[in-house]
């Protein structure tokens, strides 16, 4: 499920010292949703990508969303298009993605206009349980196009002849809503040359549809082992936004971040979202604290009847523990599962399960992240060991207002975050158990 990726070949030189260069109920992580009855794949869909297949749980996927996949070939002079219903959700999307990984085009759920005599739910003021909900979207070839583009479209961004790699997303089904957010993934139906309608079945065998779930990007193991030999940890943990891989692992291991790299995030990262991380390590003490304070958001989980995103600053905020080299996600918090004080500021602990404070609970309005045992993850490259006491803190912000600054979006250069995030970049501070349990129930 892992394949091996060259990340750039002046990273490579980095790591061989050869160059330096630049790029343009205890808040436990659980299911946000009951099991489905119905298949939750098809023909065309592969999936979903969540914790609880090992299979699936790479490119630091955020616990508060299911992803599917397809990979597909479009057959010359064919057309194709999706035909869904909105999901019972905060967030839908299709991003299409380069060879690379990197995201190339995308549409989200309120840029859809819905079929006739249908509404679309995720548009200020409409019903969220309105039964009719459809939609149709056409699948285009060739690259993006930003002037005079059609409604309704995505861009493979394939050159012809070349696999075409999607991926569907549902973020917090409402609550008692299966991870699909009550709807079936979206159904293709692909129009041939010749004029033919082909769906189901007869349209996956006409695109040749990939029956797998895809690979997931890794570096090189003997270029991270070369770079990890530079702990990225510090005693005061730094949140760095995210450009692109080859600007993370030059800026985290070789602290060479002064450069000005181009924003292209890879590991089939979404379009609608940027992010900020930061390494951390238990050999320094094995507590940590992350305080901050969450912009505000839609609240939908509870079946709320309307949307209201007027008010909101972004759609969806969440904070993941993940292992930097494997990818896997640990455990994550979405905003709508932290606590948060009179101020609207949160404390959230992160530790293994039996280092744990005590006061570290839901009663005393603590979230808490379970790290990872095999830290770093190293260990899925053959014949390589875990780092066992790293981290990887991500924090996620999707689809900000047009008037909130604050987002992580706003990041333009290496150094800048503090200064764009303001009051919402978190603190992060070690702790050891003994030290933690001493500020009591519900500390500040």
């Amino acid at each position: 499920m892992y394949k091996v990726i060259n990340v750039m070949a002046s990273v490579c030189l980095l790591a061989m010292g050869l160059s330096a260069c630049g790029d343009n109920d205890n808040n436990q992580t659980v299911s946000i949703a009951p099991p489905a009855s119905e298949p939750m794949s098809d023909c065309f869909w592969q999936g979903p990508y969540v914790i609880d297949n090992p299979k699936t749980n790479f490119a630091f996927p955020d616990t508060g969303s299911a992803y599917w996949s397809a990979k597909y070939t479009l057959p010359e002079g064919a057309s194709l298009r999706l035909k869904g219903d909105f999901p019972y959700a905060r967030y839908m999307s299709i991003n299409s993605y380069r060879v690379n990984t990197s995201p190339a085009d995308a549409i989200s759920d309120s840029l859809i206009i819905p079929d006739k005599n249908s509404i679309n739910p995720f548009i200020d003021g409409n019903a969220r349980d309105h039964a009719n909900r459809s939609y149709t979207l056409n699948l285009a070839a060739g690259e993006p196009i930003q002037n005079g583009r059609p409604a309704n479209t995505i861009y493979d961004a394939a050159k012809s002849g070349d696999p075409v790699v999607l991926v569907y997303r549902v973020y917090v089904p409402n609550k008692g809503k299966n991870l699909k957010g009550g709807v079936k993934l979206p159904q293709v139906e692909l129009t041939t040359r010749q004029g033919e309608v082909l769906t189901g079945q007869a349209a996956c065998t006409a695109l040749n549809a990939y029956n797998q779930t895809i690979s997931a990007p890794l570096v090189f193991a003997d270029l991270y082992a070369e770079l990890r030999k530079n702990n990225p940890a510090k005693e005061n943990p730094v949140w760095r936004a995210s450009y692109s891989m080859a600007h993370s692992l030059q800026c985290d291991f070789l602290n060479n971040c002064d450069t000005d790299p181009v924003r292209s995030v890879s590991y089939y990262a979404n379009l609608d979202n940027q992010y900020i991380a930061a390494t951390v390590d238990r050999n320094i003490k094995p507590i940590v604290v992350i305080r901050g304070k969450i912009p505000s958001v839609p609240k939908t989980y509870h079946g709320d009847k309307y949307f209201d995103n007027k008010n909101s600053q972004l759609r969806y905020w969440s904070i993941c523990q993940n292992e930097y080299y494997s990818q896997k996600v640990t455990s994550c918090l979405f905003d709508e599962q932290i606590d948060t004080d009179k101020n609207g500021e949160f404390t959230i602990v992160t530790s293994l399960p039996e280092d744990r404070p005590k006061n570290a609970t839901e009663a005393c309005g603590i979230g808490y992240l379970k790290w990872s045992d095999k830290g770093d993850g190293f260990s899925l490259a053959e014949g390589r060991e875990d780092h066992k006491t790293d981290g990887r803190l991500l924090i996620r912000n999707m689809l900000p207002a047009s008037d909130f600054d604050n987002a992580i979006q706003h990041t333009k250069k290496p150094g800048d975050e503090a200064q764009v995030l303001g009051q919402y970049l978190p603190t992060i501070t070690y702790y050891t158990k003994q030290e933690f349990e001493a500020l009591g129930c519900n500390p500040s």
